[in-house]
């Protein structure tokens, strides 16, 4: 076994999972290929937030078979990542391609697998272990500028409407001292922005000192080199007001939060056993936006949820007509195994449910169209990202904000560096840009 490929579908947490796997193959001596089908190990690290994820999953291992009866390769093939967890070794019974399954709780365990799978055995490593195993010096994370610490894995919350209870297990947090260390150890490395990952990021508690999650952002906020600091995803119940003052005073904040509100109708959020109000969830962002005035919040939306009536979606339109996000994700409700609303009465008829969330897109295009022009005129410092998807002509980055920025690219601009632009168009989705004259980015970075 020389080489490697790990597809990814997913979340950010998914992205980091997939970096983790690739730093434990490539501990063993392997190096990336190009793709799946010219790779010795081929790993698929799935996501089973949407229905019909399993579908995905075996349409694919069917393409990596007949790649194998073709070219010979890939010769061995695992399946990770939360459906691996949802299916578990029924996975193995469905595909002969397939060699080993591994849950996002036993990445560590990869190597092990490999061995097994050496060995001439089939095996499934699910299950969480009741300690992380967590080798950050073994995550191959690449050259970019925007990285991800996990401070958090699992979740307690169990809406009825998440498998992810099920498929990433219960809330643990990292020790505050050992995510500091790893901020310190990437920045050294020419990291600039520190994106902080949780499914529950905001509930974070640090098991030996119990420091909660805004006394962790001030710390990493404060580590030296650091030019900007995010987090996803939080939940609306977990922030108190002592939380929204530290947000308000962590250095090198981005002014992006993400706070799904899922329903408008209190109705529906019991049903989905949110733990909140809508008014609770307004008086939050009139907080938050009390605390932070530059504040841009996006959001989760489910539309359909079973028994949702159309005074119920009415509701969730007010909202987001009220609270005006900077981007919002909306989905039609999908029936999850294990999850209580997957038995729920009342279910939405798809053709109503899509109708109801090409209405909540088209509001959400008018809202994110007046704000994104209001900002014409306003310089902004991008993290570069790179050549934008309209061509090599123009290149990409996001502001502390997260928005999209499109602007010419100049002579040596690079991936990573920071750009400092001044907004002269905008769409729905995306700012258009012209760099400040005599203003270069790359090298400017506060240490402190």
């Amino acid at each position: 076994m020389r080489t490697y490929f790990v597809e990814t579908w997913g979340c950010q947490m998914n992205v980091l999972d997939s970096q983790r796997l690739a730093g434990v193959l490539e501990s063993r001596g392997l190096r990336p290929a190009n793709r799946s089908e010219e790779a010795d190990v081929a790993l698929l690290n799935t996501c089973s937030v949407r229905e019909k994820a399993v579908q995905k999953v075996f349409s694919r291992l069917g393409e990596l078979r007949q790649a194998r009866e073709v070219l010979g390769r890939p010769r061995v093939v695992g399946l990770c990542g939360c459906v691996a967890e949802q299916e578990g070794r029924s996975l193995l019974a469905r595909s002969a391609v397939l060699d080993f399954v591994l849950g996002p709780g036993r990445v560590a365990q990869l190597g092990w697998a490999l061995d097994a799978v050496t060995a001439g055995e089939r095996v499934a490593v699910t299950g969480f272990s009741p300690t992380q195993d967590y080798d950050a010096h073994l995550i191959a994370r690449g050259e970019g500028a925007r990285q991800y610490v996990t401070v958090i894995h699992g979740c307690n919350q169990h809406c009825t409407f998440c498998v992810v209870p099920y498929t990433r297990g219960h809330e643990a947090s990292r020790p505050l001292h050992e995510i500091v260390r790893e901020v310190e150890s990437l920045v050294a490395g020419d990291a600039k922005e520190i994106a902080l990952l949780g499914q529950t990021v905001n509930a974070y508690r640090c098991p030996d000192t119990r420091a909660d999650f805004g006394e962790l952002l001030a710390a990493v906020g404060n580590v030296a080199g650091v030019w900007r600091v995010q987090f996803v995803t939080s939940h609306p119940k977990f922030f108190t007001d002592k939380m929204i003052a530290n947000l308000s005073r962590t250095p090198r904040l981005g002014s992006y939060l993400h706070l799904p509100f899922q329903s408008g109708s209190d109705t529906v959020l019991k049903r989905m056993h949110r733990g909140y109000t809508r008014d609770g969830y307004l008086e939050l962002v009139g907080k938050l936006r009390a605390a932070m005035p530059d504040v841009t919040l996006s959001t989760d939306v489910i539309v359909g949820f079973p028994g949702e009536t159309e005074e119920d979606f009415e509701a969730t339109l007010d909202l987001v007509s009220r609270v005006r996000f900077g981007q919002l994700y909306g989905f039609l409700f999908s029936p999850r195994p294990q999850t209580p609303a997957a038995r729920y009465a009342g279910r939405v008829a798809r053709s109503v449910a899509g109708e109801r969330l090409h209405r909540l897109f088209a509001l959400q295009n008018i809202v994110q169209f007046e704000l994104n022009q209001s900002l014409i005129g306003r310089r902004v410092e991008v993290l570069v990202d790179g050549p934008a998807k309209r061509g090599s002509e123009s290149w990409q980055g996001r502001g502390p904000d997260n928005r999209v920025v499109n602007f010419p690219a100049r002579q040596g601009v690079r991936r990573g560096e920071v750009e400092r632009v001044v907004v002269t168009g905008a769409t729905a989705h995306a700012l258009l840009g012209a760099r400040v004259a005599g203003e270069f980015g790359g090298s400017q970075v506060p240490t402190a």
